[in-house]
């Protein structure tokens, strides 16, 4: 075809397009062909949309999230745990956590490749799944699974409505549960720890080393009527208790109290031990991977004490502690500044003779015998009472302490047959049998009246940082947590060439004292999880 032969066809093309009608005909045609291209075009983009828009379990909540975003590009409020809409029961770490939802990064999260995990961010999965997931676990290892998660649209949030487990919230949003008053009943459950698994246990506390024979004081669990009481669940309370600390103050029963809890928590991590006294009296722990401090500080009457030689009228003399009842004791309170969780307790060293002193001076004494410097018999009632109060009313005012008090009650001893240096013993296997001494209900009525006495004239926040741990009543029942003769290796053996000594005042590990701390950190949840 020539040149000019294809100017012709060009000239005949423009001349068609003039005819009247043609013009309309063909842009109606070009705009069809242009709808059929776009629509095929944009066909493959719809369907897979919907495809993951009904497939994907996160859509429809990205999609709310998305229309709820306000103007400028801020992402929305946090998920809110249901069981607070202004306290969800979770540990901050630098103020308050948000869990928040941004589509845009949800789009790249999934168009970019996943990274290689590294051990920091396995072990901050670990503990902001625990922290959200079991906000409101309260630190226990009994949580039932929870529900189907649901959805409640909001202007400014969504909602996330969960079912806690049973008598695990925030104790000001969950029904009130008296905790002390229940029974003993038996739980076929293993201890959280034993003898050869936990390196905490003392000799004297070690009954199944030394040759327990019987095992069935390990499996009893205490019931309260109204509720349970879960176990400690070691992992989730270290997370709760990460940068913070506890102290113990007190004599051997507070020190068996404080193994028991290092036995429970070192089944998660073995603490670095970064303190232990020439006597072995004061220790602390630390447990590195939560920066979790627990300490034990010896202070058995746990107000000021000075040990005196008195001479007798036979010209003996003999160290007899000289007791000052409204003077803290400083070998606790200087180091208890900044402590989160404070636990004291006293007891059975108030039986010992002693010297009472008020403002420095003299008030009489406890088992004077003749002794010149003591001049009136007063009995330790009296001045266990002042102790008492004066303990509470200024344990909250020490310089550094912004803490939390608790009183623990006193513990009972069960000497059957005669007292601890006549031929008593605690020979029980099973719980209950034994009646509760009139001395061990005087020292508890002390303790709780003076307590009632001391925070019914406190204001309201100082309330909230002192409790008492009423333990007294239940751990009575259990005359058969004792190590009795086996405070000692083999007691019966060839090689034992005098009668074994017995103990019926401190307990076994592991044993019903664990429960002590169960019922710590029960009564302790608001402090632990929302601190």
């Amino acid at each position: 075809m020539g040149r000019d032969q294809q100017i012709g066809i060009y000239d005949v093309e423009k001349s068609v397009g003039s005819i009247p009608g043609t013009e309309i005909r063909s842009l109606f045609n070009s705009r069809r062909l242009l709808t059929v291209v776009l629509f095929a075009a944009f066909l493959p983009v719809v369907i897979t949309s919907s495809f993951f828009y009904y497939t994907t379990p996160d859509a429809s909540t990205a999609a709310m999230l998305f229309f709820h975003k306000p103007k400028g590009g801020k992402n929305v409020p946090s998920f809110i745990s249901a069981t607070s809409s202004s306290n969800t029961g979770v540990e901050p770490s630098n103020g308050d956590t948000e869990i928040t939802t941004d589509t845009n990064q949800e789009e790249s999260s999934r168009n970019s490749p996943e990274p290689e995990a590294t051990d920091e961010d396995v072990e901050r999965t670990i503990e902001t799944s625990v922290d959200v997931e079991n906000s409101t676990s309260l630190g226990v290892n009994d949580s039932k699974p929870h529900e189907e998660t649901t959805l409640e649209e909001n202007t400014s949030s969504i909602v996330m409505k969960r079912q806690g487990p049973t008598n695990t919230a925030n104790s000001s949003k969950r029904e009130y549960c008296d905790l002390v008053k229940g029974s003993w009943v038996p739980d076929p459950r293993p201890p959280q720890y034993t003898n050869s698994s936990c390196r905490y246990i003392q000799g004297h506390q070690n009954c199944m080393k030394n040759g327990r024979p019987d095992t069935g004081f390990m499996y009893w669990k205490w019931q309260p009527q109204q509720c349970d009481l879960p176990r400690i669940d070691a992992q989730a309370f270290l997370i709760a208790m990460r940068n913070r600390s506890m102290t113990f103050a007190g004599d051997s029963i507070a020190r068996n109290q404080f193994q028991s809890l290092l036995c429970i928590l070192s089944q998660v991590e073995v603490p670095d031990h970064t303190y232990n006294a020439p006597d072995d009296r004061d220790n602390i722990y630390v447990f590195r991977t939560y920066d979790f401090t627990v300490a034990i500080y010896w202070s058995p009457y746990l107000v000021h004490v000075e040990d005196k030689d008195i001479t007798w009228p036979d010209n003996k003399t003999q160290s007899v502690a000289h007791i000052h009842v409204d003077k803290l004791d400083r070998a606790w309170t200087d180091r208890i500044s900044g402590v989160d969780i404070l636990q004291i307790s006293t007891g059975q060293w108030w039986f010992k003779r002693g010297l009472f002193l008020k403002g420095n001076k003299p008030m009489g004494g406890h088992i004077c015998d003749g002794w010149k410097e003591c001049e009136k018999e007063i009995g330790f009632a009296d001045p266990y009472r002042l102790a008492i109060h004066s303990l509470l009313k200024n344990s909250l005012s020490i310089p550094g302490y912004t803490g939390t008090t608790i009183l623990r009650s006193f513990a009972p001893d069960h000497f059957e047959g005669g007292a601890w240096d006549s031929g008593g013993r605690c020979v029980r296997t099973t719980p209950g049998g034994v009646s509760i001494s009139s001395l061990t209900n005087w020292m508890y009525e002390i303790q709780t009246e003076e307590f009632q006495n001391v925070t019914g004239a406190m204001s309201e926040s100082e309330k909230q940082r002192i409790k008492l741990l009423d333990i007294t009543n239940l751990a009575q029942i259990r005359a058969d947590g004792h190590p009795d003769v086996y405070m000692k290796f083999q007691p019966f053996s060839k090689e034992m060439k005098q009668p074994p000594q017995k103990d019926c005042l401190h307990w076994c590990l592991p044993g019903p004292i664990d429960t002590w701390n169960d019922l710590l950190v029960e009564s302790l949840h608001d402090k632990i999880h929302n601190y």
